[in-house]
C-alpha cells in the first residue's frame, strides 16, 4: 500500500487522563506541581472547565487539531448521571497554536528537568563509590560473571579444556562472598584470576601449576574492580532506583486492590471464596515481593 508522504502526522498530543505530554511519538509525564500550577490554569476556561474536562488534545503537522471533552450529563432514559466524551467545538487557529506551543515547551522542559535530576542522582551515587564495601564487590562479582554468561551457551566456541576453565572461574566467583576476608575485611576479599589471565601470563611464568589450585591465583582485587566498575555500579544503582521508584506505586495499588477484597470477604466469606479462590494466594505473593524490594531498599 502506498504511503502519501504529505498526509498530515500526529506531532504533540496531551492525555489529561494519563497527565502525559507526547512530541513526535516520545511521551513525557507531567509533574503534578508543573499541571496543576501552569498548564491547568493555562487551558482554564477555553480548554477545561469544571463542567467541561478536557481529555485529550492532539495537534497535526498540517496545523489541525482535535480536542476531546467530558462532560457529566443525566441519562433520561436510566435516570442516572454519567460521563459523557464529545469532540469539542473547533476554537480559533491561532488559540491552538497557542496551546501547542504551551505543550512542547512543557514537553522540553520536563526533559530538561528529568535529564537535570538523572545526571545529580547520577552524580551522588558515582561519589557513594569510594570505597569497598560488601555491596559493591557482590556487584562487581555479578558484573563479572554477567560478562562470562556467553561461555556457557550450548553454542559457545570455546574447547571443553578452556569451558571447564571458565566454569571453574565462576563457581569461585559465587563463592567468594562465604571467604573469612569478604566477612572481616572486605577491602582484602580475593577475587579469582580469569582464564585469560592464566592462559596469557600465569602459565608462562608458573608452567605445570593447574588453574586456580593454589592460594597466589586469588588476588585482593576488591579496590581494581571498585575502580573498573565504579561507572557501571553508578549506573545500576540509578536505574535500579529509578524502576523501584516507578514500581511500587504499581505494587502498593494492586495490593491495596487485594486487600480491599479480603476485606470484603471477611463480610461475606462463601460469595468471596466462590470468585476470588486464589486471592490469598495473590495476597502472599504481594507481601513476600514488598519484603524482598524494601530488603533491596535497605542495601542502597
Amino acid at each position: 500500500m502506498a504511503i502519501n508522504a504529505d498526509a498530515p502526522v500526529l506531532q504533540i498530543e496531551l492525555d489529561t487522563i494519563a497527565q502525559e505530554i507526547s512530541y513526535n511519538g516520545i511521551p513525557k509525564v507531567i509533574p503534578e506541581t508543573y499541571w496543576k500550577d501552569t498548564l491547568s490554569a493555562f487551558l482554564y476556561p477555553l480548554w477545561d472547565t469544571d463542567k467541561d474536562k478536557l481529555i485529550s488534545f492532539h495537534w497535526y503537522t498540517n496545523g489541525t487539531y482535535h480536542a476531546k471533552r467530558r462532560k457529566f450529563l443525566k441519562n433520561f432514559k436510566t435516570g442516572l448521571f454519567e460521563w459523557k466524551d464529545y469532540e469539542m467545538e473547533q476554537a480559533d487557529i491561532p488559540e491552538a497554536n497557542q496551546l501547542k506551543e504551551k505543550l512542547i515547551e512543557a514537553f522540553y522542559l520536563i526533559d530538561s528537568l528529568e535529564n537535570e535530576d538523572y545526571q545529580k542522582e547520577l552524580g551522588r551515587l558515582y561519589a557513594k563509590q569510594k570505597i569497598v564495601t560488601p555491596f559493591s564487590v557482590r556487584l562487581a562479582r555479578n558484573f563479572l560473571l554477567s560478562e562470562t554468561d556467553w561461555v556457557m551457551v550450548t553454542d559457545s566456541p570455546l574447547d571443553a579444556d578452556t569451558k571447564a576453565k571458565y566454569t571453574l572461574y565462576r563457581t569461585k566467583l559465587r563463592e567468594l562472598t562465604a571467604t573469612s576476608e569478604f566477612a572481616t575485611q572486605v577491602e582484602n576479599t580475593k577475587f579469582p584470576i580469569s582464564p585469560d589471565f592464566y592462559t596469557e601470563i600465569w602459565s608462562k611464568d608458573f608452567p605445570g601449576i593447574d588453574y586456580l589450585t593454589t592460594p597466589e591465583q586469588f588476588l585482593p582485587l576488591g579496590k581494581h574492580y571498585l575502580k573498573a566498575f565504579r561507572e557501571k555500579i553508578s549506573y545500576y544503582l540509578l536505574q535500579k532506583s529509578l524502576t523501584e521508584t516507578a514500581y511500587f506505586p504499581t505494587l502498593l495499588q494492586e495490593y491495596e486492590n487485594v486487600r480491599a477484597a479480603q476485606l470484603a470477604a471477611d463480610e461475606t466469606p462463601t460469595a468471596y471464596e466462590f470468585a476470588n479462590s486464589d486471592a490469598q494466594a495473590k495476597k502472599d505473593f504481594l507481601d513476600k515481593i514488598i519484603v524482598e524490594a524494601q530488603a533491596e531498599l535497605e542495601k542502597l
